[in-house]
């Protein structure tokens, strides 16, 4: 790496020292973005295919979110939720508009929205008198890291050396319209609750189809359980759409946000359809900063940037030519695998581990993510341009070909 010695040197002592080691950190330290670029401590140039893994949707030191961050910082920061917020309301107010009718809850994160979903599942059990309730989940999920997100995790290598988790959650495998129907039948009678991310995000990019999502909209019904969506890494536009649910024809009954909401700011959200908005009942669940006057406005303002520019846009006909590009890549190189995913929520299965592919792109300027061991995420922002998206592709063609 091009670095310059003694600053990142430093800041690599301090981070070793100082911050607990539970990152497998790329080396290299940023100073400073614009839009789809950042720069090193040595002003090196980077092309963002990551935007901080999906939070950073409209690309970095946006002037109209710098500028909602300086007059909100000059007004009010944070006094508490034992107070009404004109900055929250305004935010509950335009999320409901843009989802379904319900109610919201801000918190601080997506783990946090999950904790929450996970409560009021828990809660709306006791209100059925269900005392042996079951949430379905699905394998290769990914849901936070807290003990209720990893317990409704399916990946089993997030599950050990915790002792034992949280009972009451059973797993199937996506898409197998079977394997759900099966489950229901199984446990009829107890299943309160499925959840699911419409893109199995951290396991490689794995979509859910309308066909599956429907037959889960079906049996949630029939059973009276809830329909949970996990659109912590899809919302806000991730997908092309607003939100990844709007494409199936329906509307889950909860749903969790974060990432996207804040533009880098720590912010999540959980939305809760009517019919289901009083199941957790005042006191029975909080939060000290979530929904500050601070973090209202900047998810505020991203909402509208969103809605008032040509974002959407944007992210689909980047998403064609990223999609074309990648497509043409693999008919040529036998390295990838499959192509997978929709907007600018890309995902990239090579024969290869992705963690070297990932490791060199970044030296030659190009921040992409390895996840799922031979998966390459490619994750812009929404707000990039073609050029970029082209220039940042012609270097992953590069790396891919030198493997063959």
């Amino acid at each position: 790496m091009n670095e310059t010695a003694s600053d990142f040197q430093t800041t690599k002592e301090l981070t070793d020292k100082y911050l607990l080691d539970l990152f497998n950190r790329y080396p290299v330290a940023f100073r400073y973005g614009v839009n789809e670029l950042l720069f090193d401590q040595n002003n090196k140039q980077y092309i963002d295919f990551l935007a901080g893994v999906a939070v950073t949707n409209l690309g970095h030191s946006d002037p109209d979110i710098i500028e909602a961050i300086r007059n909100q910082i000059d007004k009010l920061m944070h006094t508490s939720n034992w107070f009404y917020s004109e900055e929250a309301s305004r935010l509950a107010e335009l999320l409901v508009l843009n989802t379904f009718p319900g109610k919201v809850f801000l918190c601080n994160s997506g783990t946090e929205a999950i904790e929450a979903a996970f409560k009021l599942a828990r809660a709306y059990a006791e209100q059925k008198q269900i005392h042996d309730p079951i949430i379905i989940s699905l394998q290769k999920s990914f849901h936070g890291r807290s003990v209720s997100g990893i317990s409704l995790t399916g990946q089993k290598k997030l599950h050990t050396g915790f002792g034992k988790l949280l009972d009451g959650i059973e797993f199937v495998a996506p898409n197998n319209e079977e394997e759900l129907v099966e489950a229901f039948e199984r446990f009829a009678g107890r299943v309160v609750a499925f959840i699911a991310e419409p893109i199995l995000g951290e396991s490689g990019i794995i979509p859910l189809s309308h066909g599956y999502m429907n037959l889960v909209r079906e049996l949630t019904l029939e059973n009276e359980a809830l329909l949970i969506l996990d659109e912590i890494q899809t919302g806000f536009g991730r997908t092309g759409t607003m939100f990844a649910f709007e494409t199936y024809g329906f509307s889950p009954d909860v749903m969790a946000l974060a990432k996207g909401l804040g533009s880098g700011f720590p912010i999540g959200a959980l939305v809760v359809a009517e019919k289901y908005q009083n199941v957790l009942a005042k006191g029975t669940h909080g939060t000290t900063y979530g929904g500050n006057h601070l973090g209202a406005a900047i998810a505020y303002e991203t909402i509208r940037i969103i809605q008032t520019r040509d974002v959407l846009a944007n992210v689909n006909s980047c998403s064609e030519i990223a999609f074309s590009r990648l497509n043409q890549m693999k008919q040529k190189n036998k390295i990838i695998k499959e192509i997978r995913g929709k907007g600018l929520h890309i995902g990239v299965e090579l024969t290869i581990p992705s963690r070297p592919i990932a490791e060199i792109c970044l030296e030659k300027g190009l921040i992409v993510n390895a996840t799922g061991d031979t998966v390459i995420r490619i994750m812009p922002p929404l707000t990039i341009s073609a050029q970029y998206l082209n220039e940042g592709l012609d270097i992953l063609e590069s790396v891919l070909d030198a493997q063959k």
